[in-house]
């Protein structure tokens, strides 16, 4: 699922940003919705890359996951991820991309804020 942020008329929707990772021209997040009775975990965790550079958002396909030492790996349908605490590497379309590691709780840049919050209206 790709979403297109065109409209400024979004509200906050509760999830917490479990992992955010940046680069100049993408921003990396998994994200929890806070849906107090839902167990089903498809629909309560989600992997977004937005493009800074088109504004456009997009649904990561997670496959698996593993961890090797301090070294995380997240493997989806068509991308790759592998972090620490200080570097991120996403490869996306065959090419590797330098991403930093933010705190999960740093705030999201207003459109991919907007973009979060349009995704999950849709859902």
């Amino acid at each position: 699922m790709i979403c297109v942020v065109d409209r400024k008329d979004t509200k906050m929707t509760n999830f917490k940003t479990l992992y955010h990772f940046e680069s100049e021209t993408f921003s990396l997040i998994e994200i929890k919705r806070i849906l107090p009775n839902e167990t089903d975990k498809s629909k309560l965790f989600f992997w977004l890359l937005f493009d800074k550079l088109e504004a456009r958002l997009k649904k990561l396909n997670f496959v698996s996951m593993r961890s090797d030492g301090d070294t995380q790996f997240r493997v989806f349908e068509n991308e790759q991820l592998s972090f620490d605490e200080q570097k991120a590497l996403l490869i996306l379309n065959n090419e590797e991309q330098q991403l930093d590691v933010l705190p999960s709780d740093s705030e999201l840049n207003t459109q991919l804020q907007q973009a979060v919050d349009v995704f999950l209206k849709r859902l």
